[in-house]
């Protein structure tokens, strides 16, 4: 696996990579990596939860897959629009050689630039180690040591946990969601794996794909109040 060569930051970015994901936003702009798996997966909570596309905007980066090109094109669309509360880029760990530095430079983004009500807009790094499958994979069973994104994959397709299981597939939520509390418990067992913590190039296994999750499935109450 190839390996990142980053600048580690110190004071405000230190303080970025501590502080904890947005609640209660109005407008949300999510930007991924993949083409279909995780826009589905994102898409079928909104649906789920009766979410309005004016309160959740999902997009695939058009700059490219990299982490890197996920956070520019981010960054573009976030500044070109100017109606988010809060910027969201999903990216795998996978073999991107600047993982962390693509971790880095989204929190550097963090209310750096105003919406059109003159507020700051928040901006994340979503991360999966070694994808975003591991987030599937952890509704069924706890992962706490090095896995590889094909056996991940194998892992979902054993025992029926999803066994028909493709990349770029749908229905995934609506499959999982029953399971939620399951994944959000051993999603938290891997914390101590969270990159931007450690700053270091880990191989271990770690997802904050739980923390967005848990945003978007009680957004729909924080509109009705």
């Amino acid at each position: 696996m190839a390996r990142d060569h980053h600048q580690k930051t110190r004071g405000k970015n230190h303080l970025l990579r501590k502080k904890a994901f947005s609640k209660g936003c109005d407008r949300i702009l999510i930007i991924t990596e993949g083409e279909k798996t995780e826009p589905h997966y994102f898409d079928e909570i909104r649906k789920y939860y009766r979410l309005s596309t004016a309160s959740i905007e999902i997009m695939q980066s058009k700059y490219g897959t990299t982490p890197q090109q996920v956070v520019n094109f981010a960054v573009d669309r976030c500044k070109e629009a100017k109606e988010y509360e809060a910027v969201y880029c999903v990216f795998d760990r996978d073999d991107h050689p600047n993982f962390l530095n693509a971790l880095f430079s989204a929190n550097s983004h963090d209310r750096k630039y105003k919406n059109d009500n003159n507020e700051l807009i928040n901006f994340y790094a979503v991360q999966s180690i070694p994808c975003f499958e591991l987030w599937l994979l952890l509704h069924f069973f706890s992962v706490r040591s090095y896995i590889h994104r094909d056996e991940v994959v194998r892992q979902l397709k054993k025992d029926n946990h999803i066994p028909n299981y493709t990349k770029g597939g749908s229905g995934y939520f609506n499959i999982t969601k029953d399971r939620l509390e399951v994944a959000y418990k051993n999603a938290d067992l891997l914390a101590a794996n969270d990159p931007l913590e450690t700053e270091k190039n880990t191989e271990n296994p770690y997802t904050s794909v739980g923390k967005l999750v848990k945003i978007l499935t009680s957004l729909n109450a924080h509109l009705q109040t």
